[in-house]
């Protein structure tokens, strides 16, 4: 009897194995029908078809995000509007997993930027007023412009107000709260200018 199992276990996983086989070159498309489908059902733009996904992408607020051709999501991104605030993203736009992009004001991102894992990018602060709770405060914000061409390493920070201008590089883990130049290299925290890559 044991033997009898043992040959239909093992059938059983062949069989298996080969409806996966035959199932994984559809599996791609089939997910990537099933996220741009949830990301359109949350935004009032037509999402380009040339959009990847990595896994699940968040969209919060009021769904006042777009972005151009051939972008790529990893899995767990998060995207956030309040209020007026609107992303504005590029072509060529890669954000990596769980990254977080929150606008109340403008948060624009060029062409051909890349931004690593688990940055946070937000252009609202709270309100910190001695003598209220900082709950109850509000938030104040100021647009955040990231030229193309720009790379933000790992766990990066960059806040309210800042401008990264084209080709310059965030280091990871840094934290940004003054504008970057073009084609300079900040790290640090906060961040500093080390070099210029042109």
């Amino acid at each position: 009897m044991k033997k009898i199992l043992m040959a239909v276990v093992k059938g059983l996983s062949t069989i298996l194995a080969i409806v996966f086989r035959l199932y994984r070159p559809f599996s791609g498309l089939i997910n990537r029908l099933i996220y741009l489908s949830k990301a359109q059902s949350k935004v009032n733009f037509s999402i380009p078809v040339s959009t990847q996904f990595d896994g699940d992408l968040q969209i919060i607020g009021t769904g006042k995000v777009t972005w151009g051709e051939h972008c790529r999501f990893g899995k767990d991104v998060l995207f956030e509007t309040q209020g007026d605030g609107v992303i504005e993203l590029g072509n060529h736009v890669r954000i990596n997993q769980g990254s977080l992009i929150v606008a109340h004001t403008q948060l624009v991102i060029g062409n051909d930027c890349l931004i690593g894992e688990y940055c946070s990018i937000r252009d609202a602060n709270h309100n910190s007023k001695a003598g209220n709770l900082i709950r109850t405060q509000g938030h104040s914000s100021a647009a955040i412009t990231i030229g193309s061409d720009c790379w933000i390493g790992r766990g990066a920070v960059v806040l309210k107000g800042v401008t990264l201008h084209g080709g310059c590089i965030v280091g990871a883990n840094s934290v940004v709260t003054k504008d970057v130049s073009s084609g300079a290299t900040a790290v640090g925290i906060p961040a500093r200018e080390l070099k210029s890559r042109v």
